[in-house]
């Protein structure tokens, strides 16, 4: 990930992942929310930080997910709207999972909505399977939720 680097999500870039997040989700988790997640022990936040032309970084994308026993729940994952369709959010994921510490994980999860064909080929290039369903799972729009799994 050539002039991209992954950082711990902290309390100060809160609101810079707060503006990733409104303009990615039509029901954005609030500043709250991310501010309680990171207070989980079991919760693992991410942020990819891009240096500019002018060296200062710019924050492009995050990852929360939870490791609960022996699996992963993935819980959000956003990249900037200028930033997308360059491979970002592919090569993010894979590097969150891959390098920090989770050998002992034996699957990840996690709920798309039905609609959201880009997170769906996403997640199956990333060898996650759709495993079920939920209906009526999103509030706002009363859309299902695919739940999708990745066996280690």
């Amino acid at each position: 990930m050539n002039g991209l680097r992954v950082e711990k999500m902290t309390g100060d870039s809160i609101d810079l992942v707060c503006a990733i997040e409104n303009a990615s989700f039509s029901n954005p988790w609030s500043k709250c929310c991310f501010l309680d997640e990171l207070t989980f022990n079991d919760s693992h936040n991410f942020i990819l930080k891009l240096e500019n032309a002018h060296k200062t970084d710019e924050t492009i994308a995050y990852l929360c997910y939870r490791v609960i026993v022996d699996e992963l729940h993935i819980l959000k994952l956003a990249v900037h709207p200028e930033q997308r369709h360059r491979g970002i959010a592919s090569d993010f994921l894979t590097h969150c999972l891959n390098n920090h510490g989770l050998k002992h994980i034996t699957a990840a999860l996690l709920d798309v909505r039905a609609g959201n064909t880009a997170a769906i080929g996403l997640y199956k290039k990333l060898d996650f399977h759709i495993v079920g369903q939920r209906p009526n799972y999103y509030f706002d729009t009363g859309e299902d939720a695919l739940l999708m799994r990745k066996i280690y």
